[in-house]
Parts: C-alpha cells; structure tokens; sequence
C-alpha cells in the first residue's frame, strides 16, 4: 500500500483576504472533510482501515475532485487574490489526493505557477505533486516524497540521481530525504 503523508501540518486552516470569500470558504471545507477522513484512516491504521472507511475516503476524493474541475470550468484556476492563500492551498489538497490522475497531471503547470507567484503551495507540496506524477507514469521520483511499506519498512519508489535529491529537496525548502524517512517511520510507528 502506498504511503500517504497526511497534510495537517502542511494546510493551515484559517481564512485569509480575498475577493470571493464563499469559494474560499467552500475550498477551505472540502479540504477540512479531506483532513477528517483521513484523520480517521490513519487512527484505524492505513494497512488495517476497514473497507467501509476505506470506501468513505475515496467517496470524498472523488466527490471533491468533482466539485474542483466544476469550479475550474467556471471560474479557470484559482488565485490568491480569489480565494486567499488558504483557498489555493486547499485546491492544491484536493488535487493532491484526487484520484483522477490525469487531472493531476494538468494541474500540476499550475501547481507551480501558483508556487512561483508565492500564492500560498509551497515547495514540498509542488515536490508531492510532481512526484505523484512521475511515480504514476512510470517515471523515477524527483524528490523522493513516494514511499510505500515493503515487509514493514519504508521503501521510496525510485528516484532520479539519488545523490542529489538532497539538493533538490533543499530547493524546496525541504528537509533530508533521511529526516523525512524518519518522519515518515514515526508517522507509521515504526
């Protein structure tokens, strides 16, 4: 089963300025319902959930990536003087763990246009994405963020020139691929 970073920490909740605050708010919601659900997977444990939790996750995903690509038809992508920084980083939550892969695929340009134009995605959650990606399409990792438990260890789907993935993360502002090995062995009580 592959490994899911829970994002809590990564998605601050709070509201901030912006010209449509019903967008924003509806973005910050859906991502709230995301973060419960998966609050709840991790409480039962990723690998033991039952069906029926399991069942409800994807059910929110799926629901979720709806409403987005609904909102994106009429509206185009969403910027932070829409929808605050927090409804950007909401959107990018969403798409994050939608579970059409080809959406991700075409949010992703502007996952990172939203990172260079500093509207509230950071580094690690354009590393995430990206990764995401490639792993999907058969492609070596950038990052290394894609890791899954093989015989009770955390093994990292490959990745391109592994002996400068550190550089890389340090681009994003993100910490050593050891250090988040052990965040991630911590986060799966291992």
């Amino acid at each position: 089963m592959r490994l899911v970073l829970i994002l809590i920490s990564l998605f601050p909740l709070l509201v901030d300025a912006q010209s449509n605050p019903n967008l924003q708010s509806e973005l910050v919601n859906m991502a709230r319902v995301d973060q419960s659900i998966r609050q709840e997977v991790g409480e039962a444990g990723w690998s033991n959930a039952p069906r029926a939790l399991l069942d409800k996750l994807a059910n929110v995903d799926k629901k979720n990536t709806e409403r987005l690509k609904e909102i994106f038809a009429k509206k185009g992508w969403v910027n932070s003087e829409q929808v605050g920084k927090k409804g950007v980083s909401a959107a990018f939550l969403i798409i994050q763990h939608s579970p059409d892969t080809e959406f991700q695929k075409r949010m992703l340009p502007k996952i990172k246009q939203s990172y260079l134009a500093d509207e509230g995605i950071s580094g690690e959650q354009v590393a995430l994405l990206t990764d995401r990606v490639y792993v999907r399409d058969g492609k070596q990792q950038i990052y290394g963020t894609q890791a899954r438990v093989v015989s009770g260890e955390i093994m990292f789907e490959p990745i391109k020139d592994p002996e400068t993935v550190d550089e890389r993360r340090a681009e994003m502002n993100m910490s050593t691929l050891s250090t988040y090995k052990k965040l991630l062995e911590e986060a799966y009580g291992m």
